[in-house]
């Protein structure tokens, strides 16, 4: 009598898991790209999925698919599934999804305890399901685990609903949503689920695989351009869709393993604008890619002088290495300028201290320079002899260096005008002893008594 029942169990497996299949556990996004009764806007919708209530060490073929809640019984649901093979590791796109033909499904092996889990992907489609607004689930299609042809089981993902939403420019729309992108250092085929919060729980917005994951969708023209062109076969990349109406924008990005799903890696922002200024709060750029650059690091610099003149046009300039920087000048006289380059008169002689703030709306950076403006008084022209002050800060001996070995007129002055040096001296590297001076600016004027040429450069005395 026992052996009689472990030869049914084996003919008929749910008699030992009289449950049937279930899932065990699921990270599964919260949003699809869809579009209806036409869809050339198409990205992959990924997700894991953990199933028990098999039979040990069986064979389970399978395919993937979305479906409503409350379909009827027997329905199959729609899009096309895109299948990962767990042993070669290989990605399979299928357009006639069928267990009668090993073209239309692939295969998981349940573990000791009945287990089989892994990644799961499906192409939306033009079908109705795919209507936005509409809520659907993940759904798995398998046979009974022992060579079977036909569907045994259609597991529904019922307890994690997903919105559609189309690509879209509106605003705050319930039904839109705009394409992101990005190169992140992860391996390739490796799953990126971004987050709307800094901790990457619960559910994830979206989730892509890392490419190349060698299936190449450039030419299927029913994928969405940005994916083909700026995201398929790129080494880092991956994309998905974001949906507009999303006030906390896009705040986690975590790196999840191939083979176990297992998390990798987190990156993170505080407020869904990221460094580069990529801005994921209600976005609004529809099926136009916007690149996230989430690693970027802002590199700024500023050219600001040390002296200038009353009444003389002075120049500003500072960079960033982000297209998206804003720039904000502070000229220490209660004026203000904006943009890389700026120009600026003072009226008034003093030190005033220029301040420079670069700001990408994620990150900022502030770059202070103390400026000398000197009365223009008694100059005839424009500073033109270029030299060099060195060290600078210094301890007392500083050396001025010029291109010239003419005789030159050196006059070392406090910021209230009064003289501390003077002397001529001739030659290319002229050594000056400050030595005994108080700590703090002072002005260095070089004069070359041949040409004329003046030059002023401001020093610091520690």
């Amino acid at each position: 009598m026992k052996k009689i029942l472990i030869l049914a169990a084996f003919v008929f497996p749910g008699f030992l898991f009289a449950g049937g299949p279930s899932v065990l556990s699921s990270l599964v996004p919260q949003f699809i790209e869809g579009s209806q009764p036409t869809n050339n806007n198409r990205v992959t919708f990924w997700f894991w999925g953990e199933i028990n209530g098999l039979l040990p060490g069986g064979t389970y073929h399978y395919y993937v698919s979305i479906d409503t809640l409350n379909a009827l019984a027997g329905s199959n649901g729609a899009g096309n599934p895109v299948l990962i093979n767990p042993i070669t590791g290989s990605i399979r796109r299928i357009l006639n999804p069928s267990m009668t033909a090993n073209t239309g499904y692939d295969s998981l092996v349940a573990n000791s305890g009945g287990v089989i889990s892994g990644w799961f992907g499906v192409e939306p489609t033009g079908n109705l399901r795919f209507n936005p607004g509409t809520i659907v689930y993940p759904k798995i299609m398998m046979n009974n685990g022992t060579g079977s042809t036909t569907v045994s089981t259609r597991l529904l993902f019922s307890n994690t609903p997903v919105t559609v939403i189309s690509f879209g420019t509106t605003s705050m729309s319930a039904t839109q949503g705009s394409a992101l992108y990005d190169s992140l250092v992860a391996t390739p085929k490796n799953f990126i689920c971004a987050y709307d919060n800094t901790t990457a729980t619960g559910r994830p917005i979206g989730i892509s695989i890392v490419e190349n994951d060698g299936l190449l969708l450039q030419s299927v023209l029913s994928i969405a351009q940005f994916y083909r062109n700026r995201v398929d076969s790129l080494d880092y990349h991956w994309g998905i869709i974001v949906p507009n109406n999303l006030p906390n924008g896009i705040r986690s990005l975590e790196e999840r393993m191939f083979a176990t799903g297992t998390p990798v890696d987190t990156v993170m922002d505080a407020d869904g604008i990221w460094c580069y200024g990529s801005n994921t709060v209600n976005m609004i750029n529809g099926n136009v890619g916007m690149y996230l650059n989430s690693t970027f690091a802002l590199s700024t610099s500023a050219v600001i002088p040390d002296t200038t003149w009353t009444g003389i046009a002075t120049p500003f300039t500072a960079s960033s290495n982000s297209p998206n920087s804003t720039f904000t000048w502070n000229y220490g006289d209660a004026t203000n300028g904006t943009g890389p380059n700026t120009v600026h008169t003072y009226n008034t002689a003093g030190v005033v201290n220029v301040q420079v703030i670069i700001s990408t709306g994620g990150c900022s950076d502030t770059i202070n320079h103390t400026v000398v403006v000197i009365l223009t008084t008694g100059i005839i022209a424009p500073m033109g002899l270029s030299f060099q002050v060195m060290p600078n800060p210094t301890n007392g001996e500083i050396f001025i260096s010029t291109k010239e070995r003419n005789e030159k007129l050196i006059i070392v002055t406090d910021l209230l005008g009064q003289t501390i040096f003077s002397e001529t001296q001739s030659g290319n590297k002229i050594s000056v002893d400050l030595t005994g001076q108080n700590p703090g600016i002072y002005l260095v004027q070089v004069k070359d008594t041949v040409t004329g040429k003046t030059g002023v450069k401001k020093m610091i005395l520690q």
